[in-house]
C-alpha cells in the first residue's frame, strides 16, 4: 500500500471580537429605539351581577356624594347644572380642594359610549376624585333631553 501523507490543515477561526462588537451595537440600538411606557389606569369597582340592573336613585339628603349625569345626547350635568367638560374639571378641583374625600356618583344613560364615560371619569380622577362609582341613569321617556331631577 501506498502511504499518502496528508498535510494537517490549520483550523479556521471566526473572529469573535468583531461579532461581540456587532452584538453590543445591536443591543444599544434596541435600547435606544425602544420606548418604555408606564400604563396608568383607573380603579373601578363594579357592583355585583345581582345589583347591576337595579336603578340608582339619588337621595336629597346625600350631601357627601357628588352626582354627575351624562345624557344620551352627550350632555354633562354637575348636580343640576349643565356644564361642559373643561368647566367641570375646574369646578371639581374646587370641590375636591375643600373636601378631598367626597364621593362621586357618575350616572350615565343607556346610550353613552364607554369612551365618553372613561373621559369623564378621567377628568374626575385628574381633579382629585378618589371615590368614584358608576351607575345607570334611567331617564323616563317623557323626560328625554331634560336635565336631571332631584331625587
Amino acid at each position: 500500500m501506498v502511504d499518502i501523507q496528508r498535510q494537517t490543515r490549520k483550523a479556521k477561526s471566526i473572529p469573535l471580537i468583531s461579532l461581540i462588537d456587532v452584538v453590543f451595537q445591536l443591543l444599544i440600538y434596541l435600547m435606544i429605539t425602544t420606548s418604555f411606557t408606564r400604563s396608568e389606569s383607573l380603579e373601578l369597582l363594579l357592583p355585583p351581577a345581582a345589583e347591576a340592573n337595579k336603578p340608582v336613585v339619588a337621595k336629597k339628603s346625600d350631601t357627601q356624594t357628588l352626582h354627575i349625569y351624562i345624557s344620551d345626547l352627550g350632555e354633562t350635568f354637575l348636580e343640576q347644572k349643565s356644564i361642559n367638560e373643561q368647566d367641570m374639571s375646574h369646578d371639581l378641583r374646587d370641590i375636591f380642594s375643600k373636601n378631598p374625600d367626597r364621593g362621586v356618583l357618575v350616572l350615565s344613560a343607556n346610550k353613552v359610549s364607554v369612551n365618553v364615560l372613561v373621559r369623564i371619569m378621567d377628568r374626575i380622577y385628574s381633579a382629585g376624585g378618589k371615590n368614584i362609582a358608576v351607575a345607570d341613569w334611567i331617564i323616563p321617556e317623557t323626560n328625554k333631553g331634560v336635565k336631571p331631577a332631584n331625587g
